[in-house]
């Protein structure tokens, strides 16, 4: 009777174990080079639901570092704590960044629509994977888009916009401009409208240089023919727009409007949660300052 109690009570505390993480690495091959990967993947789980995270723009990396001033480790805490609600998360490098460097294509050559194509690739490779049971693709900040586009391409089950935009990102960046010099946002306006005529830009006012350098306007051009607004309304999957409260990036109205383009979505706004996904007060400086702490955990309602 003891032996039986005994295994009965190893059996119990067996089963309440935290979930170990298996880190997988996984290459897709394209023309200009190999992408790399991480599939996460919960120990001794024979079948689980996929989880393709999308990182937001510039180098921002697989687990959600960026070397312009983001080491927050995001995505890759998500990813450790999806993993132990036995959810497998393939976190990715995206083109040019990262190990994905080598595949990178010159700045002038790059698009977003390369962004879309690579995440619809990495869906059509994971999908020969016979432990998955469900795909969704996840998309933060800039990924909210390109994986709005990229589930339209290739047959998932669930799409997730993580601090994603309603607006095309010009208005974001104007309205962004307007915050800190009016004047810089109306001269922004009239050179994005250039832009959008199909003209090239040869006088750059230095404030606005590195954001309308020579060599990125085509993808600035390829990204703003997006409207993230409509691009939700041809969703016609289970949608999920999750928003937090205190971001100082991509507000809470966003989430909103990202809602009303369409109303079969679901919408939680996450109290206190930031662009890295942090608890974080409103407050600028102290904000920023999570952006930086890879030890501050990911804010447990996100999960």
């Amino acid at each position: 009777m003891k032996k039986i109690v005994l295994s009965l009570l190893v059996l119990v505390i067996t089963l309440n174990l935290p979930a170990q993480t298996i880190d997988e690495p996984i290459n897709l091959t394209t023309k200009t080079g190999e992408l790399k990967g991480t599939l996460l993947v919960p120990e001794a789980v024979k079948k689980f639901n996929l989880i393709i995270l999308q990182a937001g723009s510039g180098p921002t990396d697989r687990n959600g570092n960026n070397p312009l001033g983001v080491k927050a480790k995001s995505y890759r805490l998500l990813a450790e704590a999806l993993v132990q609600k036995k959810i497998a998360v393939l976190l990715i490098d995206k083109r040019g960044v990262g190990a994905s460097a080598i595949a990178g294509r010159a700045e002038q050559d790059m698009r977003f629509d390369d962004y879309v194509n690579d995440l619809a690739d990495w869906a059509a490779l994971m999908k020969k994977d016979k432990r998955i049971k469900k795909m969704i693709i996840a998309g933060h900040s800039e990924g909210s888009l390109v994986g709005m586009i990229a589930a339209q391409k290739i047959n998932v089950d669930k799409y997730i916009s993580i601090s994603g935009i309603a607006d095309p990102i010009d208005r974001v960046i104007s309205w962004q401009l307007k915050q800190q010099s009016p004047p810089m946002s109306l001269l922004a306006d009239s050179m994005f409208n250039r832009l959008k005529e199909g003209k090239k830009l040869d006088s750059i006012p230095p404030a606005l240089f590195m954001l309308l350098r020579p060599s990125v306007q085509p993808y600035m051009a390829s990204w703003m023919k997006y409207n993230p607004c409509e691009e939700i309304k041809k969703l016609a999957l289970p949608v999920l727009i999750l928003q937090g409260s205190t971001d100082i990036q991509v507000t809470e109205e966003e989430g909103h409007k990202l809602h009303a383009c369409n109303p079969k979505t679901s919408l939680v706004i996450i109290s206190g949660m930031n662009h890295v996904l942090k608890e974080a007060p409103a407050d600028r400086k102290k904000n920023m300052a999570t952006y930086n702490d890879e030890k501050l955990p990911i804010k447990p309602e996100l999960v």
